[in-house]
């Protein structure tokens, strides 16, 4: 008997009962014939700034199990006959145990004052399973297995550290197997994600003992020879490592991380040396042990990343099960939370939990796999590159800031490529909805591939301001006009808001109650309020209000008693027109002031004006409309008239 058919009659006879009972009750239902075999970083942080969805763009461009149904861990959340959908774009609003799941994070994201205070940003990516089924291991044997990462190396490489499920074997000792409930691979895929840029993977899934105690030993093999760092099992002699350690470096500063992973089960197989980390107890809570091995990464180390294998497959939503654990592993120290095993994508979420909070996403889909005949009903073929900000700040402290991502489709049911809406639009508006990004407003730009680290906070410069930036929050405002999650044009932003002309400065806020950070543009006047959510973490001081009570000395007190036109009374259809398209009241505020007429100093011409709490519009009497809307209406320079803010907390002071 050759060695490779003694291999298989050992691994078959090793299958215990229980675990053959448990793979045919759980699976016999939806039994396919699978087809048949034949035959590092040295990127840099970037400046570079991208403004508004790229869902406008269009260009052209399975089955875990080709074979068993996948087997349950837990009943789903009750969401009547969601996963019967074929397009999310009918789902409407899904709630889970009272949460909204497509309703977009208010809290991200999160930069506070930026480069300016000592900030220091980092990037983590983070794809779903690489699971290879015949035909792509079929396609990387004929073409190389670097071909199943080419179309998205760029965006791979663009992160500080970039993670990825490894979900099967690579033991060179078994034979090859792309099809449920074996799979085994070539170690050269474990090379290829090395050289894409992939950094660091788990191994703890259900197909981790696909090739036996010894098969797993070999794959851990393969992964240290190709240069990837994982957890989530042990090989049989060495000692079980509580965490793997990593450092992202940025301009000098060094952050220490720690990864965790852990998976549901293994499918039934036997696991006699405990070389597999298991997430639930008896019970379907979190381990003890797993709590434990948080707790020691927490105070080991400054980010604490988890990827956890749960849930149930081809579900939009987590179960009740995988929420209560995000609740746990938050609770016991986890930063970021990466989910696997759905097989498609599940939303995003900023999570609490007994004080502590972690961002996190249930389910990360597939990557690399080949589950076309589940895509119309599941989008298992509708996948991203998920962008992951953590911020040390110069006391040492580090906090997530936020999370962008690439939308993909694994194209021709082989690999990964960047997704424009064009090509899937369905696909697209799904990826959307499970990002909780309903404007598209995060997607990277797929048709620009990054040449330097991917930025969640980006820096904005301009040539016309030398020397002055917008960083942080404040350049989230400028992309959103205060929104938080749409996106402007550069040129609108610049016309609503204008240059920079001062760095940022910590001075009091505009109700003079506390110091906060201040950054100073042509038009506005903004403060940063960082235990906000938005639209409210970045305002505009009231500078219209003050400029109008300085001038007009209207017959109140103080600027604060100047009535707010609550009906928003904007008689002038050229103001209301602009109002309405560019920022609305959150960015400009009420108006304060009728319709009024005043001299411009420099031309000496006659303007048509009206005062609004952060703003002044204006346009010259008798001149014909500009064609461009944007361009109708200027905004008073009030940075340039307003009182400081000293003396008009000194005003207020006194007379109060």
């Amino acid at each position: 008997m050759s060695t490779r058919k003694l291999f298989w009659v050992r691994w078959l006879s090793s299958l215990t009962i229980a675990g053959l009972l448990i793979v045919i009750v759980f699976n016999l239902a939806d039994w396919k014939v699978a087809p048949s075999l034949s035959g590092s970083k040295s990127l840099v942080q970037s400046n570079s700034v991208e403004l508004g969805p790229w869902n406008k763009f269009a260009s052209p461009s399975g089955l875990d199990r080709i074979g068993l149904k996948p087997s349950v861990q837990s009943n789903p959340v009750e969401l009547g006959s969601l996963n019967k959908l074929a397009s999310s774009a009918t789902l409407g609003r899904l709630r889970t145990n009272g949460v909204d799941l497509t309703k977009p994070l208010p809290s991200f994201n999160s930069c506070g004052a930026g480069s300016a205070v000592g900030d220091t940003y980092f990037t983590l990516a983070a794809v779903g399973d690489l699971l290879l089924h015949y035909n792509i291991i079929n396609t990387a044997d004929r073409q190389g297995y670097d071909y199943l990462f080419d179309k998205v190396r760029p965006f791979l490489q663009a992160a500080n550290l970039t993670y990825a499920n490894f979900e099967g074997s690579s033991n060179p000792n078994a034979p090859y197997s792309g099809v449920f409930p074996l799979f085994n691979y070539d170690p050269k895929l474990a090379k290829a994600a090395a050289k894409a840029g992939i950094d660091l993977v788990s191994t703890a899934n259900n197909h981790a003992l696909d090739t036996g105690p010894s098969g797993l030993d070999a794959t851990l093999g393969s992964l240290a020879t190709a240069g990837l760092a994982q957890h989530g099992t042990t090989a049989r002699n060495a000692k079980r490592q509580v965490y793997q350690p990593f450092e992202l470096k940025q301009n000098n500063i060094i952050l220490k991380g720690s990864f965790l992973a852990y998976t549901w089960g293994t499918n039934g197989l036997a696991d006699p040396y405990k070389q597999v980390n298991e997430l639930w107890d008896a019970n379907g809570r979190l381990r003890q042990s797993v709590k434990d091995d948080l707790a020691r990464a927490r105070q080991e180390t400054e980010l604490v990343v988890v990827a956890a294998h749960w849930g149930n497959e081809y579900q939009f939503l987590p179960t009740s099960q995988q929420i209560q654990g995000a609740k746990e592993l938050t609770a016991a120290g986890a930063d970021l939370i990466l989910g696997d095993h759905p097989h498609t994508l599940q939303p995003v979420d900023l999570i609490e939990s007994e004080g502590r909070q972690a961002m996190l996403i249930y389910s990360l889909g597939n990557f690399i796999a080949a589950q076309d005949a589940y895509q119309a009903q599941s989008f298992t073929q509708t996948s991203l590159i998920l962008y992951l900000g953590v911020t040390k700040q110069a006391d040492g402290k580090v906090a997530l800031n936020g999370y962008r991502y690439l939308p993909v489709f694994i194209e021709n049911n082989t690999r990964p490529v960047p997704l424009l809406l064009g090509s899937h639009p369905e696909a697209y508006r799904h990826i959307l909805q499970q990002m909780r990004d309903p404007q598209g407003t995060r997607a990277v730009n797929p048709l620009n591939p990054p040449s330097s680290i991917v930025s969640i906070c980006p820096e904005y410069t301009f040539a016309e301001a030398s020397g002055l930036s917008i960083p942080g929050d404040f350049a989230q405002y400028f992309a959103t006009l205060g929104t938080g999650d749409k996106s402007y044009q550069l040129s609108q932003s610049l016309a609503l808001i204008g240059f920079p002309t001062s760095k940022v400065v910590e001075e009091l806020s505009g109700d003079c109650s506390h110091l906060t950070r201040v950054l100073y543009t042509e038009r506005a006047r903004l403060e940063l309020q960082p235990e906000a959510n938005w639209p409210f973490r970045v305002v505009g001081t009231q500078l219209g209000t003050n400029v109008y009570f300085t001038k007009y000395k209207p017959p109140y007190a103080s600027p604060e008693l100047i009535p707010r036109r609550l009906n928003l009374a904007i008689a002038n259809p050229r103001f209301k027109a602009f109002f309405q398209a560019f920022g609305g009241l959150n960015h400009f505020g009420y108006p304060i002031s009728d319709e009024l007429t005043e001299i411009d100093r420099e031309t000496g011409k006659t303007k048509i004006v009206q005062y609004f709490e952060r703003s002044r519009f204006e346009y010259v009497k008798d001149e014909p409309e500009n064609p461009d809307p944007l361009y109708r209406v200027q905004l008073g320079l009030l940075t340039k008239e307003a009182d400081p803010i000293s003396k008009q907390c000194f005003n207020a002071m006194v007379k109060n």
